[in-house]
């Protein structure tokens, strides 16, 4: 029995010779996996929390939130990492205003209320390139989200000029991703210069195109203040008119729609007449 024991032994101490090998290898080898995941772990969570800090910060100096926004009430709702190269975060962030209503809105009648929002911004590269409050806002482009239509054959491209006539007005519009179309130009217009009838998103707007910007101001001081006389034409309009000019145009908008009147305040700057 002694001789078959010590027979063994050997075998044993063999035995556990390579179990200590084989979890000394393992145990060399796991810290160093361990290591270059944490690794990933961390930058990507110092890239999050970096986008974090940016979409923070823009919240508080977004036209909505600076104007009226209550200290304080700022809080994370979620980050999303988007499938995209470079990457971007779309973070939502929830706050309360003390009144109603969207951006800058001095001389505005307010609603005094306590008014809950949500912003998402999207971040990526470590700048904001777009900011909506509540799917309603553009935090970015001061104005409200208009509805995008399919739109033409057109694509959409990048415009940073300034408009100035017919052209860069289209271009403009194109820029934002609207759809566009030309429903019809009429000579017989209240100007020296035919009216064109432009469709955006549904919503119909008139064009006057001058000669030069001197045609086109001396064209507008004919047109009273509230925008019911031209010239020597009382007009009695159907809904609210409003007038802008820049340029050599001169675009009339008669309606309430919130979001194409801010569309021509950020294209054409404020109404020059109407209600």
């Amino acid at each position: 029995m002694s001789q078959i024991q010590r027979r063994k032994k050997p075998a044993l101490i063999a035995a556990s010779i390579s179990v200590i090998a084989a979890l000394a290898i393992g145990l060399y080898a796991v810290p160093a996996l361990s290591t270059e995941t944490s690794e990933l772990v961390v930058t990507a969570n110092k890239d999050e929390e970096k986008a974090i800090e940016i979409a923070q910060k823009f919240v508080r100096s977004s036209p909505t939130y600076s104007f009226d926004g209550i200290d304080g009430t700022l809080d994370l709702i979620s980050v999303d990492a988007m499938e995209s190269l470079p990457v971007q975060y779309n973070i939502k962030v929830a706050f309360e205003s003390s009144q109603g209503g969207f951006g800058n809105r001095d001389g505005q009648m307010l609603t005094q209320v306590i008014t809950p929002h949500v912003m998402s911004i999207i971040v990526t590269e470590g700048q904001v390139i777009s900011a909506v409050t509540d799917e309603t806002w553009d935090e970015l482009n001061h104005q409200y989200i208009l509805k995008k239509l399919p739109s033409s054959n057109e694509p959409v491209q990048y415009f940073d000029g300034t408009v100035n006539d017919y052209v860069t007005f289209l271009e403009a519009i194109n820029s934002r991703g609207l759809a566009f179309e030309l429903i019809e130009t009429a000579n017989d217009s209240s100007f020296s210069v035919p009216m064109k009838t432009l469709s955006i998103s549904g919503i119909e707007t008139h064009v006057y195109e001058f000669e030069t910007d001197q045609d086109a101001q001396m064209a507008s001081k004919t047109v009273s203040s509230d925008g019911t006389q031209i010239g020597n034409n009382v007009i009695r309009w159907m809904d609210t008119p409003h007038f802008y000019t820049q340029g050599k145009l001169i675009v009339l908008y008669v309606g309430q729609n919130p979001e194409i009147t801010s569309l021509l305040d950020s294209l054409l700057g404020n109404q020059f007449a109407g209600m």
